[in-house]
């Protein structure tokens, strides 16, 4: 996959570390803060579902990124095991923080174990992301 001659991959990754932290950390505050939750819950949901199409999207033409270049070193391996991960924890908080929004007024309950998930997925999308990004940058720049 390129995109004006240049891989994808490289391009498309940058999205990705910026969006999962940022909706994660967003959701972090939104689930814990219900002034934040009005005034930005559904802005941190749509960095949510940005953060998920990006981490996809990265997946994919990582792959496709590792096929054209052939063989796959050992860096490259970890960083590729992180790599498909990544987007589970990203699709989930996508999922689960706008169904918590939206039932959050009809069911206590499920608002609650909507948050936990929300949580849970945010706390995993920011370790991943950084695994993931650690060891690419490892695979790339050999520190």
């Amino acid at each position: 996959m390129n995109i004006f001659g240049l891989p994808l991959h490289p391009l498309v990754v940058h999205a990705a570390v910026v969006l999962i932290p940022l909706a994660s950390l967003g959701a972090l505050v939104v689930v814990v803060s219900s002034r934040a939750r009005e005034r930005f819950g559904w802005l941190t949901v749509a960095f949510a579902v940005a953060a998920a199409g990006a981490a996809i999207t990265a997946r994919l033409s990582g792959e496709a990124l590792a096929q054209s270049l052939g063989g796959i070193a050992p860096l490259i391996a970890t960083h590729r095991q992180w790599g498909e991960l990544t987007p589970w924890p990203a699709v989930a908080l996508a999922i689960t923080l706008p169904a918590g929004l939206l039932i959050r007024s009809r069911s206590k309950p499920a608002w609650v174990a909507a948050a936990v998930l929300s949580v849970l997925a945010a706390v995993a999308g920011l370790t991943l992301v950084t695994l993931t990004g650690h060891s690419g940058a490892t695979a790339v720049w050999g520190r």
